[in-house]
Parts: structure tokens; C-alpha cells; sequence
């Protein structure tokens, strides 16, 4: 694909010159206080899924850890499946950008927010110590060995794991997320 204009706000001026500089592209700057519609409609989209995410989960409070996760994890989402009106009525743009096929397996198995447990890092098996860790599932990692991006719930902590292991939320967990 050849990227000949590039449509954007005011705010943004000083940044894309550079890149209008660099790739040989036309800027087509909105007027001052005006907005690209199609990139306000994206934002609402965005916020939208959000708000039916947080929604959903049993938490009232939530770490700023996991919000930016969410965040980050909504975007990605609408990537993966092909936009209506979009370039291609069968390829995702993340394909498309990409050139890797969604596995979509992967990517929706378990769901933000989940109770999950996870086995400790580098731990000696042979003590009376818990072996697994209470943690919420945040999503999956973006490498190339899989996994998952976890919040550890004692810690709160950012952790990566392979491999997780569903169980049912309760209460105590709920408390410990919504006091961080």
C-alpha cells in the first residue's frame, strides 16, 4: 500500500511534518478546533468497548495497571477483524499490516479481567510453599512464544506467563484488586 495523504488535527502539526518530509506524503490538516471525524468515531469506539469491558468485570476500582491494559487490549481487539467499508472485507488490518494470520484462538481464549493461576517463577519445588500465584489475566503477550500479560494480585505487579490456569473469582480476590 502507498500512503499518499495523511488526514489529521491541528495538535498534531509539528510531528507529522517530519513525517510528511520523510514519506513523501500530502498533510491535510483540519481547521483549528475542528476534528477528523473518522478518527473522533474511532475514539468513541474505543472508549465505547471499554466502558462494556469495565462494565462486565466484578470490580467497582481498578489498578491504573490494568485500565492501561485495557486500553491498550481494546485498540488491539479492533484490529483483528476485518473493518466494515475497510480496505478488505476478509483481511483484519492486522493482517493486512502484519502480513501474519489472527490466531484468534490465542487472542480471545481468555478474557481480561479473568481469575487465573499461574506457577512461580524459578521456585524450588521441594518446600511447603505455594506454587502458583493469584493473579488477573490482562490479556495475551504480543510475543512470538504466546502467553499472557497478568496483574500479580498480592503485588500488583505486571508479570508474563505461558501458561494459566482459569478459576472462579471470589470475593477476597475482588477486595485485593479494588484496594490497590
Amino acid at each position: 500500500y502507498t500512503i499518499s495523504v495523511i488526514h489529521c488535527d491541528q495538535e498534531f502539526r509539528r510531528m507529522m511534518d517530519v513525517v510528511a518530509d520523510e514519506l513523501d506524503v500530502e498533510m491535510n490538516y483540519t481547521n483549528t478546533d475542528d476534528h477528523q471525524p473518522e478518527a473522533e468515531r474511532n475514539n468513541c469506539t474505543i472508549k465505547e468497548r471499554i466502558r462494556a469491558t469495565v462494565n462486565r468485570l466484578p470490580f467497582k476500582k481498578m489498578p491504573k495497571v490494568m485500565i492501561r491494559k485495557l486500553a491498550a487490549l481494546c485498540v488491539k481487539q479492533l484490529n483483528l477483524f476485518p473493518a466494515k467499508g475497510g480496505v478488505s472485507p476478509y483481511l483484519s488490518p492486522y493482517t493486512i499490516m502484519s502480513g501474519k494470520a489472527v490466531d484468534y484462538e490465542k487472542e480471545l481464549k481468555v478474557p481480561f479481567g479473568q481469575s487465573v493461576q499461574v506457577p512461580k517463577e524459578n521456585q524450588p519445588t521441594n518446600t511447603p510453599e505455594p506454587r502458583t500465584l493469584d493473579a488477573i489475566c490482562l490479556g495475551p503477550t504480543s510475543n512470538k512464544q504466546g502467553g499472557y500479560d497478568l496483574m500479580a494480585v498480592r503485588t500488583g505487579k505486571l508479570i508474563t506467563r505461558a501458561r494459566v490456569t482459569e478459576v472462579p473469582m471470589t470475593d477476597l480476590l475482588i477486595r485485593a484488586v479494588e484496594e490497590m
